[in-house]
């Protein structure tokens, strides 16, 4: 199959430059692909519309990104027609409109092409908290239209495997997220890092980590201080009000930092703390660190779809907050031999998450439809 097929991986954003969970989930992908011809489209970010997202204004980039399919799909046209047989995988973790559209002009124009839905998260559960019933309602509708068009849909676990099935009646293959190792590199940063810190990253336009990030700041990290007065929260990833939250003196934000920069901060934090709230979809953050050999804790959301080893300690997974400021205790007064475990143990997680691996399963699966 690798030799017959090329592959176009569609991206409505910008996924090159990684920085953001989508992005690293497209990365991985992307460099996992065992196919001699294959190529990344995007919509790049502009600076302008970083403006708009700083003053809370979407409704512009929404509309360039909408004039831009049209110059998008002249691309993917034009490199399917390349070759003789073609397999499209759309990254569903953009609103599922652009997904339609897309899939939509490219079966009219090629309709031999094969077509892969590649879901991060469920989009319409995402919606109906971030936006109005109208928007949400519509992404229903769509996001069930896509599944029902495409040739293969996934899901990233068993348990958005059976969210799907119930809500639009389809049998999703699972496709876990996961890392290529080649984004496991470690190199140390040439910048000023705290001797002792916690860290949490990925973007706070991202709702989910919104409301995270928030907590922490908020409630979790002036109570760790109040022990602790020499921690420090390090946050990395894009659109952090660094200005909303200046009078909080604990918080080192670092925007753009390289990929290896990020798991060299990663593996020498104390932890990486995660108390998500309930969404769907696996978190890209969560499995690398544990990729990597570091500690995490997180709320039940945090680890909702992974495998974990029978004897889960790290990851410390907490079910109310006053077990958490124990397990935070714990790991930072144990923080040296548990480090040692976690690094044990990221032997397991690199055997279950290694994308490579992962998209090789995933194709010996889907073989019988991609002929």
């Amino acid at each position: 199959m690798q030799n017959n097929y090329s592959v176009s991986l569609v991206a409505f954003y910008e996924a090159s430059v990684g920085g953001h969970g989508a992005a690293e989930v497209t990365l991985s992908l992307y460099d996992s692909l065992n196919f001699k011809n294959k190529k990344l489209f995007e919509i790049k970010k502009y600076l302008i519309f970083k403006l708009f997202e700083k003053i809370n204004i979407n409704i512009f980039e929404n509309i360039f990104k909408l004039i831009y399919l049209i110059y998008l799909n002249y691309q993917i046209i034009e490199y399917l027609n390349k070759s003789k047989k073609n397999i499209v995988i759309i990254e569903g973790a953009s609103w599922v409109g652009y997904s339609y559209i897309t899939i939509k002009i490219l079966k009219f124009i090629k309709p031999t092409t094969k077509f892969i839905y590649h879901s991060h998260n469920i989009e319409y559960y995402l919606r109906k908290t971030k936006n109005n019933l109208i928007v949400s309602f519509l992404t229903k509708i769509l996001e069930k239209k896509i599944y029902q068009i495409a040739d293969i849909g996934t899901a990233v676990s068993q348990i958005d495997r059976n969210i799907i099935k119930k809500l639009y009646n389809f049998k999703a293959v699972v496709l876990n997220n996961g890392v290529n190792q080649k984004r496991l590199k470690v190199i140390k940063p040439k910048i000023k890092i705290p001797k002792n810190f916690i860290i949490f990253s990925g973007s706070y336009s991202f709702l989910p980590n919104r409301h995270s990030i928030d907590l922490i700041i908020k409630k979790i990290f002036p109570r760790i201080v109040r022990k602790y007065p020499d921690m420090k929260l390090v946050i990395t990833g894009r659109d952090f009000p660094i200005r909303k939250f200046e009078d909080y003196n604990f918080i080192y934000y670092y925007e753009n930092i390289n990929k290896n920069y990020l798991n060299y901060l990663i593996i020498k934090s104390q932890f990486l703390l995660a108390p998500m709230f309930k969404a769907t979809g696996t978190k890209i953050k969560i499995i690398e660190t544990l990729m990597l050999g570091g500690i995490v804790i997180t709320s039940k959301e945090g680890v909702n779809g992974l495998i974990l080893p029978k004897k889960i300690n790290p990851p410390f997974i907490y079910n109310a907050n006053n077990e958490l400021y124990k397990i935070i205790d714990t790991v930072i007064q144990k923080n040296r031999p548990l480090k040692k475990s976690a690094k044990l143990k990221s032997i397991f997680f690199i055997e279950n998450y290694d994308m490579k691996k992962l998209i090789k399963k995933f194709f010996l699966e889907v073989k019988s439809l991609i002929k």
